[in-house]
């Protein structure tokens, strides 16, 4: 297996969001191997930078060296140079090698504090921004190294011009929003002069933490595995934008940018829909289940371990049915695909987030009587429903499960013995939609 390596020249940020740890999280969910060099240590949070320790230069020096004396590095990502010891120290190694640099100026952290000395924006301008094959500045970062006030497109497009003109190769502009109230546009201005932009959905919020240092390391990363200055600007772009969808409010100030996102929601995926299948194939297997199907059929669902709403639910699209041959599938296994037996397991996470599976079976006195020898059992009762929920698509359920778990919280199995024009039924719950199958057979087998 080809592994591809990607280095990040940056500092430390304690709280996680932003620096070495954001562009160590972005390489690695984009199937990159990180490797890093630490240019200062900050003490921060979501609220402030309260401390930047810079590290020395002959540190800096040798963290660079091992790396590079060993391991093949495919591309670069420059990010905090504090202060014209460390950006000097820096440009001098840089300049000795044949590596794209990407160059992420990180002239101020999204919480206010200065990460690089104002007093050496100079020397930064001269010495850093001629080695970068691509530099990303934002639009006030822009601004400070062109010299210029962006107020319109035409802005954007002169403000790269001035950045090439200082050296760099081809200049990404993020954030910016004129005529547009509900969108951003990224431009690339390329090594040829080739305009390239991108429109994206603008955030509701005045800043993020990370989600500069997240595109950059993305293009990096991209980068490092061959792709094109334009196919990583477009790339990056749709990857950040995922991650913003899932901000994360941490702290007491910004939130934070989520680059793993992706990575661990589709392992989740994968596993939660590989279990339910495997498990749904057993049950369809199970002798005397289709006596268990209830009038309004059957669902058997497996959610996401933090699920919030139906969509994180997998379940049976066009849920178990009987047939003339017993009973089947009626489709494949969709998220989102439930809404009562999803509501459920919604609601009983929200006691127990570890019990994320279940099926609903009819309601019989004979197997309430099984279910009650062998599993913690509880009853709620719809006539006791509020009318405020009484007309809201599957909030009954939701309130059902939430009043029967007041009353036994360690039920396994809920009931209820229906209501005008409602079916009784009983739900089984369990850990994974595998123990759920091992009940239901036991059930099956002693009723």
């Amino acid at each position: 297996m080809l592994i591809r390596v990607a280095l990040s020249i940056a500092g430390s940020d304690s709280g996680g969001g932003a620096g070495i740890q954001a562009d160590i999280k972005t390489f690695a969910a984009l199937g990159v191997y990180p490797c890093t060099v630490i240019t200062a240590i900050t003490a921060q949070n979501t609220s402030k930078v309260v401390h930047v320790l810079p590290i020395h230069p002959d540190s800096i020096r040798k963290q660079i060296e091992s790396v590079i004396s060993d391991i093949p590095v495919h591309a670069i990502k420059v990010g905090m140079v504090y202060n014209k010891k460390t950006l000097s120290v820096v440009a001098g190694f840089l300049k000795k090698l044949h590596i794209p640099i990407i160059l992420d100026p990180i002239l101020a952290a999204g919480t206010g504090k200065n990460l690089l000395l104002k007093i050496y924006l100079e020397e930064f301008k001269s010495e850093l921004i001629p080695l970068s094959d691509v530099i990303t500045p934002n639009v006030r970062e822009a601004e400070e190294l062109s010299g210029i006030k962006i107020k319109s497109e035409s802005d954007i497009i002169r403000c790269a011009g001035i950045i090439k003109d200082l050296g760099a190769k081809s200049v990404i502009i993020k954030g910016g929003h004129f005529n547009a109230k509900n969108y951003v546009v990224d431009t690339l201005v390329d090594n040829e002069g080739k305009i390239s932009k991108i429109s994206s959905p603008r955030i509701s919020l005045n800043q993020t933490h990370g989600s500069g240092c997240n595109f950059s390391s993305a293009v990096t990363a991209f980068i490092a595995r061959n792709y094109s200055t334009v196919q990583s600007f477009m790339m990056a772009n749709k990857y950040v934008q995922e991650s913003m969808d899932k901000l994360i409010n941490l702290g007491k100030g910004i939130p934070v940018n989520a680059p793993l996102f992706s990575l661990y929601d589709d392992a989740w995926r994968y596993r939660t829909v590989l279990a339910l299948e495997t498990s749904l194939e057993d049950l369809l297997e199970v002798r005397g289940f289709r006596d268990l199907i209830p009038e309004t059929q059957t669902n058997f669902v497996y959610a996401l371990p933090f699920a919030s709403n139906g969509s994180h639910v997998a379940g049976v699209d066009g849920r178990i049915v009987r047939s003339s041959k017993g009973f089947k599938a009626s489709g494949t296994i969709r998220f989102g695909s439930s809404k009562h037996v999803a509501s459920a397991v919604i609601s009983y996470m929200r006691h127990n987030p570890l019990i994320r599976s279940a099926v609903n079976i009819r309601f019989g006195k004979k197997l309430i009587d099984t279910c009650k020898s062998f599993y913690p059992t509880a009853e709620y009762r719809r006539a006791d429903e509020p009318l405020k929920f009484k007309h809201i698509e599957g909030r009954t359920i939701s309130w059902g499960v939430s009043e029967a778990l007041s009353e036994n919280p360690r039920a396994e199995i809920i009931y209820h013995t229906g209501d005008i024009s409602k079916e009784a039924m009983i739900l089984i719950f369990g850990h994974n939609p595998f123990v759920v199958v091992k009940k239901v057979k036991q059930i099956i087998k002693l009723s």
